[in-house]
């Protein structure tokens, strides 16, 4: 089993709902931190109704926990309501309580792959045109329009605009910084909620199209993320330890926690905070397996066209040749190795010692500690698993330079190791889901840093 927690990671209650339990008598007890200050109820939009998911919780005081002097201290500080804080409570020092150990995430608790709706008119969650609750959509259209014109400056756009109209959110990342630099996350850095939207045909099965919108949470707001995460994660049943499909929205009565994490999704989302857009996507103009990966950012107040990673080209074009080979316009060979791992008979005609530098070119990419974004090409992340498992020994974790965590970093939750036929790195194909080993890494990573830092 995976930790979902380390041991003896305790805290002293921090005005939680459940304070320290009666005991004889104890020494002082610590002092209470302020309550994090709650946030109105929200109303969530769906296509089933409206859902009000609570009201204002009250925040907390600043003063420390009553001290417990012969008998055991207070403890229980007032829960606000969905999306409240709590008041600060007294941590009292009994000798049977005083402190309460954190609720403890999970890798399906930071990283959540949405199921597939039971029809393509009704999603699970929300439309990418639903409004944040700063009034905006999600995913502006005018940003999808400027990601789908045809790549070549003329002829038919890579998608149809009918598109944007089809795409559901299928999964919720988060994160305590935008990753631009290898590494631990910078405790100065604002954190980020990762949207991950495809569209969807009639009978609920995904289109191998995608787009994945980052979106800003302000530093002083991410301590209230992290509990809102947690309380999340109270709502559903235990995650297990490999990053899946939701084991919450996948129970037999999802409909709370879906409420919740649509809440959660429009406190955090909305065009103003959104700072990234990405599209990729098999071209809806091309008959052959044929993608185009492209992206906007913002810069100052408007947002310009990303770099591709090695070249001065915004757009990259990846075609599958045959089996698990791919034609990838522009091509970087960075890590080193990577332009040998994309091919099959260039890897196959390499030496012994090549082909294991393809191999840790790979292991590099999927290591959030060694590469980011900003260091590798798109297609390099998107497509490091399923080369892996066609390039690769039996035991891949023999490669140098792999990511290595106290999580499970199976990717048998999702069947991207074993599809050559997509660049889906989290998301489904069809009625596949797929879970990238960058997606799961940097899920990993996401957790050792929360545990070390709340």
């Amino acid at each position: 089993m995976s930790p979902r927690l380390p041991a003896g990671l305790l805290i002293v209650a921090l005005g939680c709902g459940s304070g320290a339990k009666p005991g004889s008598a104890g020494t002082a007890g610590q002092g209470g931190h302020a309550g994090v200050g709650g946030a109105g109820g929200m109303t969530s939009r769906g296509t089933g109704g409206t859902v009000d998911t609570g009201t204002a919780g009250t925040a907390g005081g600043a003063t420390g926990g009553i001290a417990g002097a012969g008998t055991a201290g207070g403890g229980a500080g007032s829960r606000g309501g969905q999306g409240g804080g709590d008041s600060g409570g007294g941590a009292g020092g009994g000798a049977d309580g005083g402190v309460s150990p954190l609720y403890p995430l999970g890798m399906n608790d930071v990283t959540i792959l949405v199921p597939l709706p039971a029809s393509g008119d009704t999603p699970r969650l929300l439309w990418a045109a639903d409004l944040g609750d700063d009034g905006a959509a999600l995913v502006p259209r005018s940003l999808f329009d400027r990601l789908v014109v045809a790549v070549d400056g003329g002829g038919s756009p890579v998608l149809n605009a009918a598109t944007y109209d089809r795409l559901h959110l299928v999964a919720v990342r988060f994160d305590l910084c935008d990753r631009l630099s290898p590494g631990v996350c910078p405790e100065g850095e604002d954190g980020r909620m990762r949207l991950v939207f495809q569209s969807m045909f009639k009978g609920g099965t995904a289109e191998d199209v995608g787009f994945h919108a980052f979106y800003s949470i302000p530093r002083d707001q991410l301590g209230a993320a992290v509990t809102a995460l947690r309380e999340l994660a109270k709502a559903g049943p235990p995650g297990g330890d490999g990053l899946r499909v939701s084991p919450a929205l996948s129970a037999a009565a999802p409909e709370a926690y879906a409420a919740r994490l649509r809440a959660f999704v429009r406190r955090y989302g909305g065009a103003s905070r959104l700072v990234r857009l990405t599209m990729n996507a098999q071209g809806q103009i091309f008959a052959q397996a044929h993608w185009i990966l492209r992206g906007v950012e913002k810069t100052g107040d408007a947002f310009t066209d990303m770099p591709i990673v090695g070249s001065t080209a915004t757009v990259e074009s990846v075609i599958l040749s045959s089996g698990s080979s791919y034609d990838v316009t522009p091509v970087a060979d960075t890590p080193p190795g990577l332009r040998g791992a994309l091919t099959q008979t260039l890897f196959a005609a390499a030496d012994a010692t090549t082909r294991l530098g393809a191999l840790a070119a790979l292991a590099a990419t999927d290591n959030p500690l060694t590469h980011s974004t900003q260091t590798v090409p798109c297609v390099a992340c998107h497509l490091s698993t399923v080369l892996m498992a066609a390039r690769g020994p039996a035991d891949a974790t023999t490669i140098p330079g792999r990511y290595t965590s106290a999580f499970d970093l199976s990717t048998g939750g999702g069947e991207s190791a074993k599809t050559p036929n997509t660049l889906r790195a989290l998301g489904y194909l069809g009625d596949k889901p797929m879970i990238s080993q960058r997606v799961v890494n940097e899920t990993a990573q996401v957790l050792t840093e929360i545990q070390a830092r709340w």
